[in-house]
């Protein structure tokens, strides 16, 4: 398996996890959204300048 298809997975992996949560295991709530970023990229956000 390439690299970008183990990211894929990863990144698919991750979605699954949030998903679900709260109704559709397909779809993401804003509110399972929001876990998701601050749990999974807590480190970008820290990191990257915020937009005015």
């Amino acid at each position: 398996m390439s690299e970008l298809e183990k990211a894929v997975v990863a990144l698919i992996d991750v979605f699954h996890r949030y998903s679900g949560r709260e109704g559709d295991k397909h779809k993401l709530k804003k509110s399972e959204l929001k876990e998701l970023i601050n749990n999974e990229l807590s480190h970008f956000l820290e990191v990257l300048p915020r937009r005015p």
